[in-house]
Formats: C-alpha cells, sequence, structure tokens
C-alpha cells in the first residue's frame, strides 16, 4: 500500500502511540468504573479513544487524493534533536532517582532546559515543546499545589506555544475551564482530585471546598 499523505501517516501513528502507551500504563493502576473511576480509568478511556482516531487518521493516509506539496511532511527538528531530548530526560531522570530517590525532579529539569533550548535553538519546534512541557508540569504539580494552580500552569505554559499570545484571554479562558472542571470532576463526579494546596486549605471558605 502506498501512502498518499504523509502527514495523517504520521499524525495518525503518533495518536495510536500515545494512545497505546496511556492505555498500557494505565493496567498499573485500579481502574474503577464510571461510577467510581480509579486512576487508571481516565487515562484508560481518553487512550483508546486518541488510538482509534490515530487509526483512522492512518487509515485516511493511504486513501487520500492530496498530492504535491500538501503530503510533504516538513519537521521543525531532526534525528538529532530528537535524540538529544531522549538522552537529556533520560539521564536527568536517573540522575534524581540517584541523589533522591525520585525521577519526577529531573523530568520537570529536563522539560524546563529543553523548553528553554528549543526556544533558542529550534524556534519552529516551540509549540510541541511547551505543550510537552505544560503537561508535565500538569502531572507533577497537580498533588502538591491542588488542580487550581496546576491548571493555570498547564493553560499559561501550553499557550505560550502557539502563534499569538495574550494574558488577557488566557487569563479568562484558565478562570472558566478551571471553574468548570473543579465543579464537573471533583464536585460533579467525585474525583481524588485536590482543589488546594494543602497549606491554603485552612483559609478556604467552607462552600469552596
Amino acid at each position: 500500500m502506498k501512502i498518499r499523505n504523509a502527514k495523517d501517516f504520521w499524525a495518525g501513528l503518533m495518536f495510536v502511540a500515545f494512545g497505546l502507551a496511556f492505555v498500557l500504563v494505565a493496567r498499573n493502576y485500579q481502574m474503577g468504573n464510571a461510577v467510581r473511576m480509579g486512576p487508571a480509568y481516565f487515562p484508560t478511556v481518553l487512550g483508546g479513544l486518541l488510538a482509534i482516531l490515530g487509526a483512522l487518521i492512518l487509515a485516511r493516509a493511504f486513501v487520500s487524493k492530496l498530492h504535491g506539496e500538501h503530503t510533504v511532511v516538513r519537521l521543525p527538528f531532526n534525528i538529532a534533536d530528537l535524540a538529544i531530548a531522549v538522552v537529556v530526560f533520560g539521564a536527568l531522570a536517573w540522575g534524581s532517582k540517584a541523589l533522591w530517590g525520585n525521577a519526577d525532579y529531573g523530568m520537570l529539569a529536563a522539560a524546563v532546559a529543553l523548553s528553554v533550548a528549543v526556544v533558542l535553538f529550534r524556534p519552529g519546534a516551540k509549540p510541541l515543546m511547551l505543550i510537552l512541557a505544560a503537561c508535565l508540569a500538569f502531572a507533577y504539580l497537580l498533588k502538591p499545589l491542588g488542580l487550581l494552580l496546576a491548571g493555570a500552569a498547564l493553560l499559561f505554559v501550553g499557550a505560550l506555544g502557539g502563534h499569538e499570545y495574550k494574558t488577557r484571554e488566557v487569563a479568562i479562558l484558565a478562570v472558566f475551564l478551571l471553574v468548570f472542571s473543579a465543579v464537573v470532576f471533583v464536585k460533579g463526579l467525585t474525583l481524588p482530585f485536590p482543589i488546594w494546596p494543602d497549606a491554603l486549605e485552612p483559609y478556604v471558605p467552607s462552600f469552596l471546598k
């Protein structure tokens, strides 16, 4: 079979890979059910949907009727850049685990270092790197800072990867999405996400807890 649209092929392959990775990692945690979700439920469902979407896009790559420039993929980085990123993540994560028994600090340090390097030397890859950094920031900040502050970090860092960044627009969007997330996921579905940092809990009004 001939690949007729390289963009769809690589995008679909990436979606399938990430989706299956989420599903496989989530197998190490309790699944639960739709009424009482365990920590594995959300990533398993989203990972499965992402993999299915990726499979559809991947299939379209073989039946697309696009020709010429529309089928060409121009990546803003090369294989050497990707190898360097993998080495930096691996080395800092291993060093952090060896020194402090936890790889989280190394992962966060690698995300910050690579984000700065990308902005300086590979500006074309800035959106991809900042979005990945935003996801890492949310994952590692959710427990110590709570949903609202970790979500704000996710939105503001991710927005920096866009073509136009406007603080006021991002702030309005953040307020809406974070209030919606707290009401639906924490209050409505009773997911065990902390909303505030533990240090702020005594000062938060009871109706906001």
